[in-house]
C-alpha cells in the first residue's frame, strides 16, 4: 500500500488508477496438503512455509479436521457443512461416500469455486480435490465451478510418478479425457500447473481463488515397489533427512495402555515396527520439501507481480496423521489430537505477522472465511463461521467467553495390520474437543461399547490418562478416576460430564447457527456462554434431568460408513428440544461383534492400521 502510494505521489501513477487498485478484492491462494501433521513437527522441517508464512502471518494452533478422514475433511472444507449434514462420510465410492456420494447429495452443484465465481473470481484448482474420481465417472461428469483446473483423477491418483490429471476448462459438462504422464513427479506437475495459473491470473483484472493440493505426504497406493507403502520423496529429497524421526511424547509407543476397545488391547510395538515408523517419517519430511518449493515460489510469484500484499495464503492439511501413538501404527481416523488437530497459517491483507493464536477453529470455518475476504456474502446453511483475521479480530477472539469448542465425528472402520491385529474394527464415535479460559478438555463417546473417554489436555496433552469414570484398567488396578482423579481443570468431573455431554448431544446434530451457538440452545435465555458459566450449581438438575432422558449414546454400530440417525441414539432438534432415536435411549443392547472384527476383504496395506 505504502510503495503505491509512492508512486501516486511521484506521479507515476494516478490517483484514480491507486484508487482502482485499492478497491480491488483480494486474491486467495490455499496450498492443501494431504495427511500433514501438526504434532509431529512436520512444519518444522519447512523453511519457506517457517519464513514465508509463520513468520509472515498467524498460525492458529487449534485448528481441527472435523472428520479424520481425507473425503469427509474436503467436503467439510468446501462446503462448510459437518459431515452429519453434507453426509459424505466415506473415502469409498457408493452409498457412504466418494464422488458418487458427493454428486448424489447435489455437492457438485453448491460448493467454493461456483460461490467465489458468482462473486467475479477467477477460479483455479491443481491437485487431489476429492477420493473416488474414477476415470469412467470424471469422463462422463467433472468437477463444477473452475475457470481451469488440472485435477487428480484416477488409480493412480496416490502414486507419487506418472500421476494421472484431466484438465477442465468451463467444459464441466463435456470433459476432457484423463491423461497420464509417465516419469514425472506428482507434486512438481502440480507446482507447474499452479505457477502457470498464478501467472495467468496476475494478468488479469479479476480477483482470483488458486487451490494447490498434493497428496504430499499420503502414503503411495497402487504400483509401489516399496512393499511399506511410504510416501515418495522427489529424486532430488530422497535421502537427505536421515536423522528425521518421530518427536518423542509420552503417547508415543507408551509403556502403559491407553484409549478404549482396540486401542487399549494393542501391545507395545517392537524394534522392528519402530524402525519401519522412523522410515516412514523421514519419507513424509522428505516428500514435504517439495511442497515447501511450492510455498517459495508462489511467494515470488505474487511478488514480482505485486500481488503479494492483496493476496491471502492459506496453508492447512485434509487431516492429521498418527506414527506409533497409542501404539498404532501409522493412519488416522482416531479422535486422538494427532488425527484431528492439523496446520493452519495465514498470511495476507491485515493478518498479523509471527502470530500464534489458540483460539479453536475448525474446517467447517474455511469457506466462509475465504467468501469474507473476498466480501462475499455468508451462506445460512453454514456450520462454521469466518475465522479472526485482523489483530483486533484474533485479540477480540482470545477475549471473548465463548467460541471454546469443536466437533468432531467419525463413522468409518479402522484397520489394523501392524500390531498384532488383523482386520476391520468399527471406529464410530462423536467427540467434542473444548478449550476455553482455564480448561482445555476432549470428550468422546465410541460406538463399541458406548465406551467414553475424557482428558484433560492441559495435563495430559498426550490423552493417556481417560478421566472417565468407566475408563478400562489393568487387571488389579483402579483407573484414574478411582484413583483419586475426580476433578478436571477444578471441575468435578460427576458435575462437569451431564455439561460436555450436553454440549456434543447439541453439537451432534447441529445445523447452520445451531453449529455457532450451542450453549444458547441448551440456555435459550442467553445467559450460559460457556463452560464455566455452565458449571454454576444453579444447572444441576436441568443438567441431570438431560442426561437422564437424551445422554450421548449409539443403539447399533456398522461395519460401514452408514450415516443412521436412528442407531445414534437421541438427536437434538433445536430450540431447546431433544428427541430420542427410532430406537429407545435406554436400549443397552449394542449389535456388533465384541471383538469390532469386520473383513471388508479390500485392504492390502501392509503396515498400516488405515490408509485412505
Amino acid at each position: 500500500m505504502i510503495f503505491y502510494q509512492l508512486l501516486v505521489y511521484l506521479g507515476i501513477l494516478s490517483s484514480a488508477a491507486f484508487a482502482q487498485d485499492a478497491a480491488k478484492k483480494p486474491n486467495v491462494v490455499f496450498i492443501l496438503t494431504d495427511d500433514q501433521d501438526q504434532r509431529m513437527n512436520s512444519i518444522d522441517h519447512m523453511p519457506n512455509v517457517q519464513n514465508l508464512l509463520v513468520k509472515e502471518g498467524t498460525r492458529y494452533m487449534k485448528h481441527y479436521a472435523p472428520t479424520a478422514l481425507c473425503c469427509p475433511a474436503r467436503v467439510s472444507i468446501w462446503t462448510g457443512l459437518h459431515a452429519h449434514n453434507h453426509k459424505v462420510a466415506s473415502v469409498h465410492n457408493g452409498p457412504f461416500g466418494g464422488w458418487q456420494k458427493i454428486k448424489e447429495e447435489g455437492l457438485n452443484n453448491r460448493y467454493l469455486p461456483i460461490w467465489l465465481g458468482d462473486d467475479g473470481y477467477q477460479t483455479y484448482y491443481t491437485g487431489k480435490l476429492y477420493n473416488g474420481m474414477e476415470t469412467d465417472l470424471v469422463e462422463k461428469e467433472t468437477a463444477r465451478g473452475w475457470t481451469e483446473a488440472d485435477i487428480l483423477v484416477g488409480g493412480k491418483t496416490y502414486q507419487y510418478y506418472d500421476p494421472p490429471f484431466q484438465n477442465i476448462k468451463g467444459n464441466w459438462n463435456n470433459p476432457s479425457k484423463v491423461k497420464d504422464f509417465p516419469g514425472n513427479y506428482s507434486t512438481d506437475m502440480i507446482a507447474g500447473h499452479a505457477y502457470n495459473y498464478l501467472q495467468e491470473a496476475v494478468k488479469s483484472d479479476k480477483p482470483f481463488f488458486v487451490g494447490v493440493a498434493p497428496i504430499t505426504p499420503h502414503v503411495q497406493v497402487g504400483n509401489n515397489p516399496d512393499p511399506a507403502g511410504l510416501p515418495v520423496p522427489s529424486k532430488k529429497y530422497k535421502g537427505t533427512k536421515p536423522d528425521a524421526k518421530v518427536p518423542p511424547a509420552d503417547n508415543y509407543n507408551p509403556a502403559n495402555r491407553s484409549g478404549v476397545n482396540v486401542v487399549w488391547q494393542l501391545e507395545k510395538l517392537d524394534k522392528d515396527h519402530e524402525a519401519k515408523l522412523k522410515n516412514h517419517y523421514q519419507a513424509r519430511t522428505e516428500a514435504l520439501l517439495s511442497v515447501d518449493d511450492i510455498v517459495a515460489r508462489v511467494v515470488d510469484i505474487l511478488e514480482k507481480s505485486g500481488q503479494l500484499n492483496n493476496t491471502y495464503i492459506i496453508y492447512s492439511s485434509d487431516n492429521g496423521f498418527h506414527l506409533g501413538h497409542h501404539r498404532l501404527g501409522a493412519g488416522k481416523k482416531y479422535a486422538f489430537e494427532e488425527d484431528i488437530n492439523v496446520p493452519l497459517i495465514i498470511r495476507g491483507p491485515g493478518v498479523p505477522a509471527n502470530r500464534e493464536t489458540n483460539i479453536v477453529t475448525a474446517h467447517v470455518d474455511l469457506s466462509p472465511t475465504i467468501l469474507k475476504m473476498a466480501g462475499a456474502a455468508q451462506r445460512d446453511d453454514f456450520d462454521g463461521r469466518p475465522i479472526p483475521l485482523t489483530e483486533a479480530d484474533i485479540s477480540q477472539r482470545e477475549g471473548s467467553a465463548g467460541d471454546e469448542y469443536s466437533n468432531v465425528e467419525f463413522w468409518e472402520g479402522a484397520t489394523y495390520k501392524f500390531n498384532g491385529l488383523n482386520g476391520t474394527r468399527v471406529n464410530s464415535y462423536k467427540s467434542l474437543r473444548l478449550a476455553g479460559k482455564g480448561y482445555d478438555l476432549m470428550y468422546a463417546v465410541q460406538c463399541v461399547n458406548n465406551s467414553h473417554e475424557l482428558y484433560d489436555m492441559v495435563t495430559d496433552s498426550g490423552q493417556m490418562r481417560n478421566l472417565h469414570p468407566t475408563a478400562p484398567h489393568e487387571a488389579n488396578h483402579k483407573n484414574a478416576y478411582n484413583s483419586g482423579n475426580t476433578k478436571l481443570s477444578g471441575f468435578d468431573i460427576k458435575s462437569l460430564l451431564p455439561r460436555i455431554d450436553a454440549l456434543l448431544l447439541v453439537l451432534k446434530s447441529c445445523k447452520g447457527n445451531t453449529c455457532t451457538q450451542p450453549w444458547k440452545e441448551l440456555h435459550q435465555d442467553g445467559t450460559v456462554k460457556n463452560l464455566r458459566d455452565a458449571m454454576d450449581a444453579t444447572y444441576d438438575e436441568y443438567y441431570n434431568n438431560l442426561h437422564d432422558k437424551f445422554k450421548v449414546r449409539f443403539n447399533k454400530c456398522y461395519n460401514n460408513a452408514t450415516i443412521d440417525i436412528s442407531a445414534e441414539g437421541p438427536q437434538w432438534q433445536g430450540n431447546g428440544q431433544a428427541v430420542m432415536g427410532s430406537v429407545g435411549v435406554n436400549d443397552t443392547s449394542n449389535p456388533v461383534d465384541e471383538d469390532e472384527t469386520f473383513t471388508l476383504g479390500w485392504e492390502n496395506e501392509g503396515y498400516y492400521d488405515d490408509w485412505e
